[in-house]
């Protein structure tokens, strides 16, 4: 009776060392955007109740302040801030820089149990001069995302 008991808790145990395992592995979810200027991607890496920001992508309209002509310039950027997961809900407030530009990023969404979730990111940046320290391009994005859950 014994050694039936100590088989049955060594195989509970077996079995909670597998789970725990399985659950520490980051479980990627990723989608795509767009806004008046462009498409634009989102990567995030999920693990252990917490999200970080392996890529996001989008396309900026930026205004030059000397003369005021706009144009459109890419941002790029990855984090390695992670954040909690609470109630499948996140949030990110960081600066990050990308060619050149200074920028402000917030980044929110929601990853949901069914596998799908969304986000929206907001880009706020800024282009200064390296001489003089001046602003001379102000730029911005707004990017709703649909997002999935990889291959765990």
């Amino acid at each position: 009776m014994r050694s039936r008991c100590l088989a049955v808790a060594l195989a509970v145990a077996g079995l909670l060392c597998v789970s725990t395992a399985a659950e520490a592995r980051a479980v990627p979810w990723g989608g795509t955007g767009a806004n008046d200027l462009g498409p634009a991607s989102l990567l995030l890496s999920a693990n252990d109740g917490r999200v970080s920001v392996s890529s996001l992508q989008v396309v900026m309209a930026c205004t030059d302040t000397s003369d005021g002509t706009e144009s459109s310039r890419a941002f790029s950027v990855s984090s390695n801030i992670r954040v909690a997961l609470r109630r499948n809900r996140f949030s990110f407030d960081f600066t990050a820089t990308s060619g050149g530009r200074v920028g402000r990023v917030r980044l929110s969404g929601t990853l949901g149990s069914n596998g799908r979730g969304t986000a929206r990111a907001t880009v706020d940046a800024t282009g200064t001069d390296e001489g003089t320290g001046g602003i001379i391009e102000r730029c911005q994005s707004a990017v709703n995302f649909r997002l999935r859950r990889g291959r765990a």
